[in-house]
């Protein structure tokens, strides 16, 4: 199971856990399936995939990034315990319960596109 904790200012806000499959919107618009009210986070900030057994982050282009651990991410895969930076004040804390393949940014990026071309 993946779950995905969203905090503010290490107060946690909301849970969202994620099946094979889903995709989760984070932005400051209301469309977004993770809505961040933050001047810092921009309408369609960042997208979070779920493929089997691995997380996948893509930033859509943001003002102000996305960030993993503190490195700024252009697409990633996202591992138990890895802190997302999103906006001043919201971070979204990983927290995977099923085993972990193997693969870098570079996987993300084709797993994403691939999917992306499917829609």
């Amino acid at each position: 199971m993946f779950r995905l904790e969203l905090r503010c200012k290490n107060l946690v806000i909301r849970e969202y856990r994620l099946n094979d499959g889903d995709i989760r919107s984070i932005g400051r618009d209301a469309t977004n399936h993770i809505v961040l009210d933050d001047p810092c986070v921009s309408r369609n900030h960042a997208t979070v995939l779920r493929s089997g057994d691995r997380l996948f982050i893509w930033d859509e282009g943001s003002r102000h990034g996305t960030s993993v651990n503190g490195l700024r991410v252009i697409c990633g895969q996202l591992r138990n315990g890895d802190a997302v930076n999103i906006g001043a004040n919201h971070n979204l804390t990983v927290s995977v319960s099923v085993s972990e393949k193997e693969g870098g940014a570079t996987a993300a990026c084709d797993a994403w596109r691939k999917l992306a071309t499917t829609m």
